[in-house]
């Protein structure tokens, strides 16, 4: 079942005083979708955002009115073969009824990051691959493409991230008509020698405004918890050099809510306003969660004509919605009967492992093993604390159950092995028996309880009505070593065993509590 909640917000604290009708309340994409970008065409928006080394590769969004987001599907279902992992920073862009998203990627033969290109003519169909368009040194990454008064594209990204013998630069190149190769000689937009301060530039775009182009980039440690993100802008007359940086920088850092924002897109709406979609980490679940897709105005001092954010540099708790008569609504539970396959766009992978073989039968689903180890599928939370219950068969030896992941070597499992019910978990590829118990049931329902995607509780039942549960007493089992670095921690389905094994499944339910943010928690185990 589907519980809907529609936030109807007055003002409370963090919202500003000029805020008034209708208000959103951010996230407005809510779970770890770090690195967001966002396009308007016609009356739609569409957004992608990092999926790392989870597939299907960089999960898009699709909006009418930038606050109420429904999931669209994916740029690739498979991932290209050229791909390993790392699959970051999507920017998209239309240009002649074509769609370009210019991605981020870790080459296979040699492990060096660079950026690809993909099109097509309706996003939730999927995106063709076109193959590497920028190759740099050791690393390319965060790609940004601007269309300037005249038509011509250029392409810009980071560049020199990884050599210790330079500055990091933003790279610029006009691209071919066609916007599938580069054209001409490459231009710096932040030289060091030049008077351009700082050494961390990243995640930026690029919009023109009253004669000024305006470059908006991010500096900072972007992704765990000791991370000080923030948002920085400069401006100048011309594309290719005279580039004066702010004053008052930086224009968007973190709040007491929301942590280490930045990586950012623009985008205008049809009355001529701009939004900024971007990411930050929620203070109360960090790293366990993600970075979260958030919304803020971009408004404009009418005397500097210097761009600034609404609320005091800050990411705002709520503010007024884009479009007027709008209500924003989020679904905090996600349901999955596996009777069809209607939820699959939500379900992950690993690319690191194999992607689960699916086998449905009425109500229940199959995962199977084409290799020996794990085999994990799962969803984002969009909060740290969170319910998450399935039902599982008793057929096979094999270990099956409910897993919070981390990757293939960080995790907790808790599911059962024949009719030995068992919690372990995974830490640096360790693993550790923190419970057992038996049951001769011939299948049983599994529910793990976390509170701030840190604290544990696990529970097992035979009729969904009488609960066992570990730990027995107050008290939990601490996730600390979960989270991997740029990653959320995902919740969803495990199988374990040898090739040609399986797993069958039942009703797998996740349901997100925003209303539930405890200050303690109980003694850990």
């Amino acid at each position: 079942m589907k519980r809907l909640i529609i936030l109807l917000l007055s003002c409370s604290a963090g919202a500003a005083a000029m805020d008034e009708g209708p208000v959103y309340r951010n996230p407005v994409i809510a779970g770890d979708y770090p690195d967001p970008t966002v396009i308007r065409v016609g009356d739609d928006y569409y957004a992608a955002a990092t999926s790392s080394d989870f597939a299907p590769g960089y999960p898009l969004f699709h909006s009418r009115d930038l606050i109420n987001w429904e999931r669209a599907g994916a740029v690739f279902d498979t991932l290209p073969a050229w791909i390993k992992g790392d699959c970051w920073a999507p920017e998209l862009f239309f240009n002649d009824g074509i769609y370009y998203v210019y991605y981020t990627a870790r080459r296979k033969s040699d492990n060096v990051t660079c950026i690809g290109v993909a099109t097509t003519d309706d996003p939730r169909r999927g995106f063709t691959d076109r193959g590497i368009l920028v190759e740099w040194g050791s690393e390319a990454i965060d790609a940004f493409v601007f269309r300037d008064d005249d038509g011509t594209r250029y392409i810009t990204w980071k560049a020199y991230g990884l050599d210790a013998s330079r500055p990091i630069e933003l790279l610029a190149s006009e691209l071919s008509d066609d916007g599938l190769s580069l054209k001409g000689a490459h231009f710096s937009l932040t030289r060091h020698d030049r008077g351009w301060k700082g050494q961390g530039d990243e995640g930026h775009c690029i919009l023109k405004r009253n004669g000024y182009y305006y470059l908006f980039y991010s500096v900072g440690g972007c992704c765990d918890n000791r991370c000080d993100y923030r948002v920085e802008v400069a401006r100048s007359k011309n594309l290719k050099e005279g580039w004066m940086q702010y004053d008052g920088n930086p224009i968007l850092q973190g709040g007491e809510l929301w942590k280490c924002s930045g990586h950012g897109t623009a985008v205008q709406t049809p009355d001529g306003r701009y939004f900024y979609l971007y990411h930050a980490y929620h203070a109360h679940d960090f790293e366990f969660v993600g970075r979260q897709c958030l919304l803020d105005e971009i408004r404009w001092d009418d005397e500097t004509h210097w761009p600034r954010f609404g609320h005091d540099g800050r990411p705002s708790l709520q503010a007024e919605t884009p479009v007027k008569n709008t209500v924003q609504q989020r679904e905090t539970t996600f349901y999955d009967d596996f009777a069809s396959a209607e939820k699959e766009k939500y379900w992950l992978w690993d690319v690191n492992l194999s992607e689960p073989a699916i086998e449905r039968d009425g109500p229940y689903m199959t995962m199977r093993l084409d290799k020996p180890g794990i085999c994990f599928r799962g969803v984002n939370p969009q909060t740290g604390n969170y319910v998450a219950e399935v039902f599982i068969r008793n057929n096979g030896n094999n270990f099956k159950g409910l897993c919070v992941y981390g990757n293939k070597s960080n995790l907790l499992a808790w599911g059962m092995e024949g009719d030995r019910i068992e919690l372990y978990k995974l830490t640096a590829g360790n693993r550790t028996v923190l419970f057992t118990d038996e049951t001769a049931a011939p299948g049983i329902y599994l529910r793990i309880e976390s509170v701030d995607g840190r604290y544990f509780r696990f529970r097992w039942s035979s009729d969904r009505e009488q609960w066992r549960s570990y730990p027995e007493t107050d008290g939990s089992v601490d996730g600390h070593f979960l989270p991997q670095w740029g990653k959320g921690v995902r919740c969803g389905l495990i199988a374990d065993g040898q090739a040609n094994s399986s797993a069958t499944f039942a009703a797998f339910r996740l349901e997100n509590r925003f209303d539930s943010t405890p200050t303690e928690h109980p003694a850990e185990h």
